[in-house]
């Protein structure tokens, strides 16, 4: 048998790097910093945190990062006001309350919908801000053409400014 001459080699192609985030080893330092102090508060907060937990192993697409950090935080603000109960009563009585289950992941729910609304909210504000500059333009511009005529738009034509249509010209 002839032997195979060898190709050269073909590089392989790195990973893209994934968004790394901040918010992971910061939990887990958290977390065995409360275990230090109370093993109960621990258990509750990783309890209360199952969501964020969830999300950080299944997320996907742009924005991992951003959207585990708003989730998180916003799920750990949640459980944070249950640890003093569960360090004088146990894990084991806040558990069994379902509305302290609901109020855990209520905050997540939270977080989630900063995350979804949040840029329908920012870009109708965002799209307000700009009708009101160019509303803002148009007078300036109307102002301008009151003090000087017409002839300071270089439009020789047109002697009227249209109020309606903004003010950039049409081209032929």
């Amino acid at each position: 048998m002839a032997k195979r001459k060898k190709s050269p080699g073909i590089p392989k192609r790195r990973r893209p790097p994934s968004e790394a985030s901040g918010f992971a080893p910061l939990l887990l330092i958290g977390l065995t910093a409360l275990a230090l102090f109370s093993i109960d508060a621990a258990i509750i907060m990783v309890i209360g945190i199952v969501p964020t937990i969830v999300l950080g192993f299944t997320g996907k697409g742009e924005h991992k990062a951003e959207r585990l950090q708003c989730v998180g935080f916003s799920n750990v603000g949640g459980v944070i006001p249950f640890i003093p109960q569960a360090m004088s009563r146990g894990w084991e009585f806040m558990i069994g309350d379902i509305i302290n289950i609901v109020l855990m992941f209520g905050s997540a729910a939270i977080g989630y919908a900063l995350v979804y609304v949040g840029p329908m909210v920012a870009a109708f504000i965002l799209q307000g801000l700009n009708q009101d500059r160019l509303k803002k333009i148009a007078q300036q511009r109307q102002a301008l053409v009151d003090a000087w005529s017409h002839e300071v738009l270089g439009d020789k034509e047109d002697e009227a400014v249209p109020a309606q249509t903004g003010f950039i010209r049409k081209q032929n």
